[in-house]
């Protein structure tokens, strides 16, 4: 059985990574963030999976490795 992966609003995922929630938005829009829209909601509402949080840390992590390499 798979552990049960939180679900983040964009204001609650904002806050668990240190960011605003305008920061968090932009990251969704350039496709850094992979999150959901809920359909049944008039305005833009999106949610977050808990697990992007290790794969945003992995991306940044491997991002900062390749850049040292190329100094």
């Amino acid at each position: 059985m798979e552990p049960i992966n939180k679900i983040y609003t964009v204001t609650k995922f904002a806050e668990r990574i240190g960011a605003t929630r305008g920061v968090v938005l932009r990251m969704i829009k350039n496709g850094r963030i992979l999150a959901f829209r809920l359909s049944d909601c008039k305005k833009s509402a999106f949610r977050i999976r808990e697990s992007e949080i290790d794969r945003l840390i992995s991306f940044e992590l491997h991002k900062k490795c390749i850049d040292e390499k190329t100094k």
